[in-house]
């Protein structure tokens, strides 16, 4: 009878305190995760077109920074990369500046990154910046790709 009656009361919490029971409303998450875009909204599908049309010169800059550090090279996907600002230089000459959270293994990141890229018409691409901002530690069972801090 008494584990009947606590577990009514368990339930009645939970129906009672919904909002406050449960780790996965929105407003919980930090401002940063709030602000994002919808998936389809337009400016996300913008977002996503410019990343993936970077994809490839940002993958060559991180190569080119981690081969000194890693035997093996971080991974970039379009969901590893954050676009922080993009404005218009001249013309169609237009500046973005990204950050890139490059990883190696199931999403094991080893630092962020600010890269600033420029574009214009005709294909008109130029790096202009690419900047290592912090280092993460990788777990011990990826230690082995490590050829010195970075």
């Amino acid at each position: 009878m008494k584990k009947l009656i606590l577990i009514l009361v368990c339930v009645l919490y939970l129906i009672i305190y919904q909002e406050k029971s449960f780790a996965l409303e929105r407003e919980q998450y930090c401002k940063k995760e709030v602000l994002k875009l919808e998936v389809d909204s337009k400016e996300k599908i913008y977002e996503d077109v410019i990343i993936c049309l970077f994809n490839s010169d940002i993958q060559k800059e991180v190569n080119n920074y981690y081969k000194e550090y890693l035997t093996e090279m971080p991974t970039v996907f379009p969901d590893s990369v954050d676009i922080v600002n993009i404005k218009r230089i001249s013309g169609y000459k237009i500046q973005s500046e990204l950050i890139i959270h490059p990883f190696v293994g199931p999403y094991n990141y080893v630092g962020d990154d600010r890269i600033i890229i420029e574009t214009g018409v005709d294909g008109y691409l130029k790096v202009i910046k690419f900047e290592h901002l912090k280092s993460y530690k990788l777990p011990w069972n990826w230690q082995h790709i490590v050829k010195k801090a970075y």
